[in-house]
């Protein structure tokens, strides 16, 4: 274990982390290792990154094309096609973060979406 001394942490951020910690019966350290080892297993397992577009339409042979998972990030309308279950997007897509919309198609439930989401303002079942 490496003892680490922190600084220039947000008041208000430290706060509900420690909140959080002691929600958890956990140390700050533990619950800060917690963090760190996600966001090193995502960064790491994650070898594609699409993003800053205003629009995308994903289909299955998109995401097949790719030897692994996928991050998109800061996409307006996130759109994925008819042709895409549930084990193909599990599988490739490893998260969606900070897009306005994101268009699903009736094989997907927005709960497993969501599961993949972060900062998205709206997920719909497209008709």
């Amino acid at each position: 274990m490496t003892d680490v001394t922190i600084r220039g942490i947000e008041d208000d951020v430290y706060a509900k982390f420690t909140a959080e910690a002691k929600k958890r019966d956990l140390s700050i350290g533990e619950l800060t290792t917690i963090v760190m080892r996600a966001l090193v297993e995502e960064i790491g397992t994650t070898n594609y990154r699409i993003g800053s577009l205003n629009a995308l339409l994903v289909t299955r042979k998109d995401l097949e094309s790719l030897s692994g998972p996928v991050l998109f990030y800061d996409i307006k309308t996130l759109e994925f096609a008819d042709d895409i279950d549930w084990e193909l997007f599990d599988r490739n897509v490893m998260s969606i973060k900070r897009s306005g919309k994101v268009l699903i198609p009736p094989s997907l439930t927005k709960f497993q979406v969501l599961t993949k989401c972060s900062a998205v303002g709206e997920v719909k079942t497209k008709n």
